[in-house]
């Protein structure tokens, strides 16, 4: 290790051997403190696996559910159907309804809108679940209509696809599943050889990125042509946006907002659109008929019930890596409740989880995997390359302070995870807070009658004031090089926080993208304060103390930036209407708690409900929902700072 340590400080000429020998005593515990991060990337210390968790009896599950990396479900028939629940990763199992040694019927369709509120598909007959433990029996699906696909907005309204050769039929039900009324009958005209001709159409699956956008996909029963169907009221109304004989009928469908969207086809090609559905272009690679995403960027697609094999895009769809596993079983269902996590199961108890783990792991049975991208890049690297240059330029001094006894009279670092992690499941709304200032506690902005706080308004002047500063005398003499390499790393990061942020914007994260942003900036700001503390000091001591600030603010935000996504998957149930981006749910800004943002001590609603294609909550647009509590408000402010967020691509 100190070969390796050596040689890298001899190539940036930061130190000598001496020096470089006491940078390893003083980054050794910022070093295990960063070690329960999420991978940045797949270096030569992690890699991947899938690792066996099978059931322990000989039993075929048929479909699973995880709404964070510890809490999920599994169905399926043994042959009796049933429902497990997991509340350990999988470590251990328990019955939640049925019995797996019985004749009853199977069950089959997991879906959940949050850790609580889910349903299932037994003989026919919908059954659900209010508290993530007990099931009822709701009742059947639209009669004469074999279901294919269904999917829930919010506890009481949801969406049906139904029908075979006649044609599909979407149908609505707006209390629960209990009574289900037809709403758009598939035809649209396609060409053949030339000639129009007016065909019914068979839908195979549907999402809606939104409570008021939707889409659903399908093509011909039999006959190769795909189609496209788009809801912009709700899905009150339905509209074919795309009918073609040119491709294969269509099969999944993901979009991550309203007009980024995937759709996969029957000869595993795959199409993609950028802006509604307007337009239509191939993707590179191909997938499989099913697709779970993780987030925007992440996504799988395995193959089901033939010849084990999945496919996957780091680009939000836009290239596909095929892999070819070797399961002992067909996957029968599989769920993706974050990047780094996914499970996978099938007949014989199979199942399987992914994960990312140090690279001198072993352990029976396991098969390799390819390592996903960790999340927080690129900002991570550039907090921990800056960490580098602070904990030289320490040694370079011989100041006191230190990551973990600051100088007196400096700033304390932010405690790890204290920062704006997203919360583990308490149950309690969280407290909120003002996305700008620096992790304090603040009213709702949807309930305390002031203007929302203006984060796109605080994007400049970070690097123009650190700039500005001039170095002191002192700094000048000692470590202006030095100082002048932290200042371009600082200006680095500062331009990179608003697009990095932003890229968690979209319709469906939102609330993660503002939260985000905003805490970023706060922390920027307290980086900012620091460093130019540095540059202003008049002597050692000074410049010791604002060192050890600068040092603890870099930990606090590369820590928080990990903490945020480590707990992308776990957060409170919320009984509002809320919104889901592939597995991640964000709460309705209009269900009771509104503007959600992270005090350091309880955290705002994250991302919960993986595997579903539901809604993402549409601030602005929702002043009846069911439920709420100052939802006019609520939609308006944040419909306000949707605007104020600086416009990047996406």
């Amino acid at each position: 290790m100190n070969r390796v340590r050596l040689r890298a400080c001899s190539l940036r000429g930061l130190c000598r051997i001496a020096l470089c020998l006491g940078l390893l005593a003083l980054t050794c515990n910022a070093q295990r403190r960063a070690s329960n991060r999420v991978p940045v990337a797949a270096t030569g210390t992690v890699k991947a696996i899938w690792e066996p968790m099978n059931y322990p009896e000989d039993i075929q599950l048929a479909d699973v559910y995880f709404a964070n990396d510890r809490v999920g479900w599994i169905s399926g028939k043994g042959p009796g159907g049933f429902i497990l629940h997991t509340a350990d990763g999988g470590q251990n199992w328990d019955v939640q309804m049925g019995d797996p040694h019985s004749d009853n019927p199977e069950v089959t369709k997991l879906h959940f809108l949050d850790a609580s509120h889910g349903w299932a598909v037994q003989n026919g007959q919908l059954v659900r679940t209010t508290n993530g433990k007990t099931w009822e029996t709701i009742g059947p699906f639209a009669p004469n209509n074999p279901m294919e696909q269904y999917r829930f907005l919010s506890v009481q309204d949801g969406f049906e696809v139904g029908g075979y050769y006649n044609g599909s039929t979407i149908f609505a039900t707006h209390d629960g599943g209990r009574n289900w009324k037809p709403v758009y009958q598939c035809a649209t005209t396609i060409q053949v050889n030339g000639l129009n001709r007016n065909s019914s159409c068979f839908l195979r699956d549907l999402q809606f990125p939104s409570l008021k956008v939707g889409y659903a996909v399908g093509g011909g029963f039999n006959d190769p042509w795909a189609v496209i169907a788009k809801t912009v009221d709700g899905g009150a109304t339905w509209k074919v946006i795309f009918a073609s004989t040119d491709v294969q009928s269509a099969f999944g469908v993901f979009f991550a907002d309203e007009n980024h969207g995937v759709v996969t086809l029957r000869d595993k090609r795959v199409l993609i659109t950028t802006d509604g559905g307007q337009s239509w272009r191939g993707a590179t690679g191909s997938a499989e008929a099913a697709l779970e995403f993780a987030d925007p960027q992440v996504g799988w697609s395995c193959a089901m019930r033939t010849n084990p094999g999945c496919s996957y895009t780091l680009d939000g769809g836009n290239s596909w890596t095929s892999r070819n596993i070797s399961f002992p079983a067909q996957i029968s269902g599989y769920s993706v409740p974050r990047r780094d996590r996914m499970y996978v199961v099938g007949e014989h108890g199979m199942i399987y989880r992914y994960r990312v783990v140090p690279r001198d792991y072993t352990a029976r049975n396991i098969l390799d995997a390819p390592v996903m991208p960790g999340y927080g890049e690129p900002i991570v690297t550039q907090l921990e390359q800056m960490e580098t240059q602070v904990a030289a330029l320490q040694t370079q001094l011989g100041g006191t302070g230190t990551p973990d006894s600051p100088t007196a009279g400096a700033p304390a670092p932010t405690p790890a995870g204290g920062g704006t992690g997203f919360a583990q499941d308490t149950g309690t709304p969280p407290v909120a807070a003002n996305p700008v200032a620096d992790g304090g506690p603040n009213q709702d902005v949807a309930t305390a009658g002031g203007a929302p706080p203006d984060p796109a308004a605080a994007v400049g002047g970070f690097v123009q004031d650190a700039t500005t500063a001039p170095n002191s005398p002192f700094v000048q003499n000692c470590c202006a090089p030095q100082v002048d390499a932290l200042q371009s790393s600082f200006t680095s990061i500062a331009q990179e926080v608003p697009t990095f942020s932003s890229r968690y914007r979209n319709l469906n994260l939102l609330f993660i993208g503002i939260n985000m942003l905003g805490d970023m900036m706060g922390r920027t700001r307290q980086i900012k304060e620091s460093f130019v503390a540095l540059k202003k000091a008049p002597d050692g001591q000074t410049a010791a103390a604002a060192l050890a600030s600068l040092s603890g603010n870099l930990q606090g935000a590369s820590q928080a930036i990990a903490t945020q996504f480590q707990n992308l998957g776990a957060a409170p149930p919320t009984a509002g209407l809320g919104g889901v981006i592939g597995n991640q749910l964000v709460t309705s800004p209009s269900a009771p708690g509104g503007f959600q943002q992270d005090t350091g001590a309880a955290a705002p609603a994250a991302p919960l409900a993986p595997n579903s294609s539901g809604p993402a909550a549409q601030p602005g647009n929702q002043p009846g929902n069911k439920g709420s509590q100052g939802g006019d408000a609520a939609g308006k402010a944040v419909d306000k700072l949707k605007k104020k967020i600086p416009k990047l691509p996406f």
